[in-house]
């Protein structure tokens, strides 16, 4: 023992290629910090700039968009690779005496790295990027009793605004890197400490008072039947690791990351969608409806998630064989299929608004309103400001000959008011008055409706066909 060092170190017998998921996950988060900081030094944190700076990524900078592809099929990878890893070592019981630790942060370490992928999602400041992150604000404000705040620290206020999108990128590129990195040096320090595990065997170890003294014998008798770390276990990470660089190049080339429209936050139409890793949780919430959201969003997650970091202390002993840990490995087993079915479901799922064609000139319209941020100010159903008129129902209180005139002198047809001019062409402010002009009934938008015709509606009328038959479609 005294004699070897990182390289010439034995690596127990029968240690093979699914031991290289680690290797890998380390090399996407060298390839996740490369891109991203390439990426952050043409990025501007606002909402009036992100989305254009992306454009300018995306068109200008060399090679931009091959690294922005790569920065974002490597986050999906990393994902991937650092669940495939948690299996792999759930399953071979390596979670076991002396590794409990090793585990706990790891499992701490898929969380920040999930982080990573739910603060990213907005920086692009696009509409999937915009509508998403809504979702997800929205999920963790069910969080009993602290849900609230947490929203609150997330987004800086009621609604996604500048201040979220310049709080999620501190997060991306500031706090979240201060844990990774941190983590990511306790876990592979205790790796090295303690030796890669070595992979099960049926080998009956009695539960007695000297198991652990039994398994560090077992484990040195594996050791020594292995080959060196180099070159006979390096070589497999090194392929492995040429392999999944290949395919993050061959993806970003193929299908390269897309950018949508600016964020739109009156485009109520959106059909917002998680990251394909959230999509479990995405169609979780549609068995949990109103009160119950909760359950789906926060309690069911948490319990896996303390579960997880427990495990290595509820499944003790010397056993390691799935055949030996028949309730671990069924309750792992379904846990996996559950994830997987939900996901599918979730991806599969229709979309919740239907998609109508709308009228090319209110598109504009609402493109416009977007770009001018009227939103700042004024609210349409809920969405943005509090220090101008709500808008909800304009187009059923003024007409258009109103709207045109305000447009053109706010101060004339509102004395007092502090709407500056806006400077518009006479065709530009036809296409906001029509946007506005569909703004006209309903009355004002509560976000509690859902949840009210869920409770007091649904068990006798349907909408959209859902709900019952007794009372008129709705």
């Amino acid at each position: 023992m005294g004699d070897e060092n990182f390289f010439s170190r034995k690596i127990p017998r029968g240690v093979g290629w699914l031991y290289t998921l680690g290797s890998l996950s380390l090399f996407l988060l060298s390839l996740q910090l490369i891109t991203g900081i390439l990426l952050a030094m043409n990025f501007s944190a606002s909402p009036e700039q992100a989305h254009a700076s992306i454009q300018y990524i995306m068109e200008q900078v060399p090679m931009g968009r091959l690294i922005r592809g790569l920065h974002k099929w490597g986050a999906s990878l990393m994902v991937i690779f650092v669940t495939l890893h948690m299996i792999r070592v759930y399953f071979m019981g390596a979670y076991k005496y002396p590794r409990e630790r090793t585990w706990v942060l790891g499992v701490f370490l898929w969380i920040v790295v999930l982080m990573f992928g739910f603060t990213g999602y907005l920086l692009p400041w696009d509409q999937k990027a915009y509508w998403a992150t809504t979702v997800g604000t929205h999920l963790a404000a069910q969080v009993p009793w602290i849900g609230p705040s947490i929203a609150k620290v997330l987004q800086g206020g009621k609604t996604l605004g500048a201040v979220t999108l310049t709080r999620f990128y501190a997060f991306h590129i500031l706090v979240l890197p201060l844990f990774l990195f941190s983590l990511t040096g306790i876990h592979l320090f205790f790796v090295i400490q303690q030796g890669i595990s070595a992979p099960p065997d049926r080998e009956k170890i009695p539960q007695d008072s000297h198991w652990k003294e039994r398994v560090k014998n077992r484990y040195l008798e594996l050791k020594s039947q292995g080959q060196s770390f180099f070159p006979y276990t390096i070589y497999k990470d090194i392929l492995a690791v040429f392999a999944v660089f290949l395919l993050a190049f061959a993806l970003a080339l193929w299908s390269p990351a897309g950018l949508e429209e600016v964020a739109d936050p009156t485009d109520s139409n959106y059909n917002p969608r998680p990251e394909w890793y959230f999509l479990f949780l995405f169609q979780a919430l549609k068995f949990f409806p109103g009160s119950l959201e909760a359950l789906a969003a926060v309690l069911l997650p948490s319990l896996a998630l303390g579960l997880l970091v427990l495990l290595p202390f509820l499944d003790k002993g010397p056993q390691r064989h799935w055949w030996d840990r028949p309730w671990v490995t069924g309750l792992g087993v379904t846990a996996l299929a559950g994830v997987i079915a939900l996901s599918v479901m979730g991806w599969r799922s229709p979309r919740v608004n239907p998609v109508v064609k709308e009228d090319p000139q209110v598109v504009s319209g609402r493109a416009l309103y977007s770009e001018l941020r009227c939103y700042y100010c004024h609210s349409i159903r809920g969405k943005g400001g509090v220090t101008a008129p709500d808008l909800s129902t304009v187009g059923a209180r003024r007409d258009r000959v109103w709207l045109l005139k305000h447009f053109e002198d706010p101060a004339a047809l509102s004395p007092g008011t502090v709407m500056p001019k806006l400077h518009l062409l006479p065709e530009e402010m036809s296409r906001l008055a029509a946007y506005l002009e569909t703004l006209g009934g309903g009355g004002p938008y509560s976000p509690k409706a859902p949840g009210l015709f869920q409770k007091n509606c649904s068990s006798c009328h349907a909408l959209d066909s859902r709900g019952e038959s007794l009372g008129p479609d709705l």
